[in-house]
């Protein structure tokens, strides 16, 4: 095992500790592993668990934490990866005796072998949500719709969806990719995203097509004032800019705006202010003129986003929830005194919970009657006729994704996007 490698997975080890995973600095021989490895493990992280099980014949005490992480990881790679079997053994084993309880490699080198045999043809009756965010999402779907985001989920790794500010059909073109509507592309080629043509030069950023309904959606803002409040980190800025719009961009977190302030250089866009502020702060002291129109992409569980970042299956509950949804009320309640008579509120979040949603906007409006509810159609979403995308659609004219959505096109985020505007002072 190179020195790169060993270090990239011990950092992994730490990560997954806290069941997350940050940023990983990984060799860039290794960076395609270890994200294949990684994805693998919270994309079938029940499985695993359920199949480690049957080998492991009383569970390991919790100063064995490293050691129990080093099988799943293991396990991950025998089941769902080409490696040999005997080198990823070795490897395995190797790290245990380094960084785990030595005495324990004995045990991981036995379980990872049955590990390797274990019958690839057997179903495990197994579910791929874990308990904790089933709870979450039987408060709001039926089983049937749970069981098929779960078989949307379990397909393989999402496409790569990105945004182009101009030319679509040549840069789908270029990438070997098609256009999903609008600005919208989807790739089918893998590698690496910074090694794909145009992204030095700045002419697309990675963005899922869910995500990028929320500025769609706006219509026509060609020299408008644009509030973007919690920005970072600037999908949804690059767009709103790339439409011609004015745009002012806040966020509470300085590390996240530097990564703001990055992606607009990258692409050449720029935004008429950037700010660094608590959003219920900066309303509540809003003195200036109304904005023409406010995007609140509202701090959320991120519970919808469980198909690109699986770990957050593993560390989301219905606390998140409730936590997330008083955030988003305070701040809903603050947002009117910066945006002008007429002018329009985008309500978005990537959550699958519809406290956070639906049930989040008709307690606001039921509250705050200076806003109305715009109701959404096709033509909000594209310029063509598409029945899929007609589909998005609620009853109420809201905007609603789930990850079993538009398997045309690999799936999308799950996303609960409104619309309102704001009739009189409140």
């Amino acid at each position: 095992m190179s020195n790169a490698r060993e270090k990239t997975l011990k950092a992994v080890i730490s990560c997954l500790k806290e069941k997350t995973l940050m940023q990983i600095d990984a060799h860039e021989e290794d960076a395609g592993f270890i994200k294949m490895l990684s994805q693998s493990l919270f994309r079938h992280w029940v499985e695993l668990e359920s199949i480690l099980k049957q080998y492991i014949k009383k569970p390991l005490p919790a100063k064995e934490q490293t050691t129990q992480i080093i099988l799943q990881l293991g396990a991950a790679e025998l089941r769902y990866m080409q490696t040999p079997a005997y080198a990823a053994i070795s490897e395995w084993v190797e790290l245990s005796k380094k960084y785990a309880n030595k005495y324990q490699s004995g045990l991981v080198n036995a379980v990872l072998r049955k590990v390797s045999n274990h019958p690839t043809n057997q179903t495990e009756e197994q579910h791929f949500f874990p308990t904790s965010f089933l709870k979450i999402l039987k408060q709001d779907y039926s089983k049937e719709q749970i069981e098929s985001m779960e078989k949307a989920a379990q397909k393989s790794e999402p496409p790569l969806n990105i945004t182009v500010k101009d030319n679509p059909q040549d840069w789908a073109e270029k990438l070997g990719g098609r256009i999903i509507t609008g600005n919208s592309l989807v790739l089918t080629s893998k590698g690496a995203v910074n090694a794909l043509e145009g992204y030095k030069e700045g002419a697309w950023w990675v963005q899922d097509f869910a995500a990028s309904l929320a500025v769609t959606i706006m219509g026509d803002i060609k020299g408008k004032r644009i509030l973007d409040l919690c920005a970072a980190p600037g999908g949804k800025t690059a767009q709103l800019i790339a439409k011609g719009a004015n745009v002012t961009a806040l966020d509470i977190s300085p590390a996240r705006l530097e990564t703001l302030k990055n992606n607009l250089e990258r692409l050449n866009l720029k935004a008429q202010d950037i700010i660094c502020s608590d959003a219920i702060s900066y309303l509540q002291n809003y003195r200036g003129e109304g904005y023409d129109g406010i995007l609140l992409d509202a701090p959320c569980s991120a519970t919808g986003i469980f198909r690109r970042h699986p770990e957050i299956l593993q560390h989301k509950d219905i606390s998140d929830i409730k936590k997330q949804s008083e955030i988003q009320r305070k701040i809903l309640q603050e947002v009117g005194k910066a945006l002008k008579i007429g002018g329009f509120l985008v309500y978005s979040v990537c959550s699958l919970a519809k406290a956070e949603g639906k049930s989040q906007i008709r307690h606001f409006l039921e509250k705050d009657d200076s806003f109305t509810l715009i109701k959404l159609k096709e033509s909000d979403l594209t310029s063509q006729q598409n029945t899929a995308l007609t589909s998005l659609i609620t009853e109420e004219g809201y905007l609603a994704t789930l990850a079993d959505k538009l398997p045309e096109i690999g799936g999308v985020d799950s996303f609960f996007i409104a619309k309102l505007q704001k009739a009189k002072e409140k």
